[in-house]
């Protein structure tokens, strides 16, 4: 009967190329057959390593895991986002405007314990935006200025969480540590994965900008010596691992 399972897996046929390696033992011995993983269930396992849910970014990061030839496209990045918008409401829900999640996550999962009682899905995120609104409050007592361009107008700064808020524990959801002050753009760039920062206070860009585009936002590489590293370098291992885009 194995001899029959494993020449019937070794001789399918696959209609499309993306696949993992699965093990099957056979007399003592291991041999490789290949199973095939559509775009949906390779999306769906990047999203099961996170507990069922992830950003853009990370499935960018992550998809070539399930599905090796996945950048082979130059467009392959809007066909990801293609087959989200797709399975939208079957597969796949859409948390905000860069994160997406199983269709059962249970979106309460994004509001710390103690604040959970009695709240439905659909006021989950306005509670969310209140929550996020305090974490500004609290974080701008501590960094008054975005430590890139120095700003200090309040109505130009934007709390910007270093571990993504849908990714944090209850504790780093509200840890000022967990936190820089940006300007708008700067914001923009790190929670996309565009930028990041290493705990010697050196930002990154993505190589994914091209050189006019970075040259059109007067980005620059190097060190930035107002940069509050000190207590955040934690949150920025888990940013320079699993949010910056490095390809």
């Amino acid at each position: 009967m194995r001899v029959e399972v494993l020449d019937f897996l070794l001789n399918l046929k696959f209609f499309c190329d993306k696949i993992i390696l699965k093990t099957v033992k056979y007399t003592g011995k291991i041999k490789s057959a290949v199973i095939m993983l559509t775009k949906v269930e390779a999306i769906k396992s990047v999203m099961q390593e996170y507990n069922g849910i992830a950003t853009l970014q990370m499935i960018y990061n992550d998809i070539e895991k399930y599905y090796p030839n996945a950048k082979k496209s130059k467009e392959w990045e809007a066909g990801i986002r293609g087959v989200l918008y797709r399975d939208l409401g079957k597969t796949f829900k859409k948390i905000d405007e860069a994160t997406y999640a199983l269709l059962d996550y249970d979106t309460t999962n994004l509001l710390p314990v103690n604040y959970r009682v009695g709240v439905t899905e659909k006021e989950v995120l306005a509670k969310v935006r209140t929550l996020q609104h305090k974490y500004r409050d609290l974080l701008l007592k501590q960094l008054k200025y975005c430590p890139l361009t120095r700003v200090t107008d309040q109505r130009l700064l934007i709390a910007s969480h270093i571990k993504p808020w849908c990714f944090s524990n209850d504790r780093e959801k509200l840890d000022i540590y967990n936190g820089f002050i940006l300007t708008p753009l700067y914001d923009k760039l790190f929670d996309r994965g565009l930028i990041t920062f290493t705990k010697e206070k050196e930002m990154i860009i993505s190589p994914s900008l091209s050189k006019s585009t970075i040259s059109k936002l007067c980005l620059k590489e190097g060190k930035y010596e107002y940069l509050p590293v000190e207590g955040r370098e934690e949150y920025l291992k888990f940013h320079n691992d699993k949010i910056f885009i490095n390809y």
